[in-house]
């Protein structure tokens, strides 16, 4: 008998995979069983199906993940599964009251009763939320055609998707992550459609600096958010926690601590040692500023490089201001079995030595990158998030131990 199976004992409900697919028919195969789950009916467990944007050694580990041979908790509605952006994905038990607390107040920020537009997979959290405030709207959301990997994101589907959502007569809301941004605002196309939207949530990672920028500049209003799979999702939008949702920072190393009624129940695999009193111990680190809080990055974007704390999001942040870099990602590689700044980006060509000049004019030498590369784009994983591992990987790149 396995672990889950003696913890869950006479509790356990049994577990049904869905084998979701790309593009808009992955609404037709989620939209009842969700709905029945969250209802107390069977619970289910998302798996995408195999795609360019889901290779099948990335499906394959995120099956393996929600350990979907294994009943759950009577309370459990949805095992969803981890990024595996930093390693193996896991499954993660989610209960109907940790999915739908929120969804009337996001709904209420678009208008009340808005029209979803799902652009981003409904087998990540963000996507798997658009689909639950679809559900409380009675309203099924207009899938781009796009979505999950069925086909390249791109400004037309996306005003097409916009549209169509518009021809309803309600408001429209979607949820972005960072990466789709710069391909709608550099088309007038997707600035109108962008402009079309009465909410915009871009959540997922990091909005780097010049999106912001260039958002606001296209008269682009968004609201960012934060959260996790072990959060059902952003709980903290703008900064701001969502009602009944409680943040504490570690005096020491800013860490952000979790706690209200969205948190999950656990992990698959019983592991659980995140989860402790009703508080969730993220990898995050932040900060307060003005009464909003500001995510830094994560605790192991901090790497010791010649004796001196290295912030290599701070290190992306600067790359990125250069005339010359579109996007960055920066990580601490193996060098002679010492870590060592690497940065890889993607703009016009750049010299090493004109990057290593911009860098240590704010923050030092210690931050200046032993090697940059640069690339066409970054890989992505299967939520359309930056795949940090993999693209470093694919240069060929050993990632510094204390950064995995």
């Amino acid at each position: 008998m396995s672990t889950t199976e003696q913890r869950e004992g006479a509790n356990a409900r049994a577990l049904t995979v869905i084998d979701v697919p790309a593009g808009p028919a992955s609404i037709d195969a989620l939209w009842e069983p969700i709905d029945e789950a969250l209802r107390g009916g069977p619970a289910i467990a998302l798996v995408p199906q195999v795609s360019p944007l889901t290779p099948l050694a990335v499906t394959e580990a995120i099956r393996a993940g929600v350990q979907p041979a294994w009943p759950v908790a009577s309370d459990t509605a949805v095992v969803l599964s981890t990024s595996g952006s930093t390693g193996q994905p896991r499954g993660v038990c989610l209960s109907a009251s940790a999915l739908t607390v929120f969804a009337g107040n996001v709904n209420d920020l678009a208008g009340g009763d808005p029209t979803w537009v799902l652009a981003i997979p409904p087998t990540s959290v963000g996507g798997l939320n658009v689909m639950i405030r679809a559900r409380a709207t009675g309203r099924r959301p207009i899938a781009v055609a796009s979505v999950g990997g069925a086909d390249r994101f791109t400004d037309v589907a996306f005003a097409a998707a916009v549209d169509a959502a518009a021809t309803q007569g309600q408001p429209v809301a979607v949820s972005l992550v960072p990466t789709q941004l710069p391909r709608l605002l550099e088309t007038s196309l997707g600035r109108r459609a962008l402009a079309d939207c009465s909410l915009i949530l871009v959540g997922g990672a990091a909005l780097t600096p010049q999106a912001a920028q260039d958002c606001a500049s296209a008269g682009i209003s968004i609201t960012t958010t934060y959260g996790m799979t072990e959060t059902s999702g952003g709980c903290i939008l703008n900064g701001s926690p969502l009602p009944g949702v409680e943040v504490r920072l570690d005096d020491t190393d800013g860490r952000i601590f979790l706690s209200g009624p969205m948190l999950a129940s656990g992990y698959r695999d019983g592991a659980n040692e995140a989860f402790t009193d009703g508080w969730l111990r993220t990898q995050d680190r932040g900060r307060w500023v003005d009464g909003d809080l500001q995510i830094l990055g994560r605790l192991d974007d901090v790497v010791l490089i010649k004796g001196v704390n290295v912030d290599l999001v701070a290190v992306e942040d600067r790359a990125s201001d250069h005339p010359l870099i579109s996007s960055t990602i920066a990580v601490a590689a193996n060098d002679d079995d010492e870590a060592r700044v690497h940065l890889i980006y993607t703009g016009e060509v750049v010299e090493l030595n004109d990057i290593a000049d911009w860098i240590a004019e704010t923050l030092g030498s210690p931050a200046i990158p032993t090697a940059i590369h640069r690339v066409e784009s970054f890989n992505l994983t299967s939520s359309g998030k930056v795949d940090r591992r993999g693209t470093a990987a694919q240069l060929g790149l050993e990632l510094f131990a204390d950064e995995l």
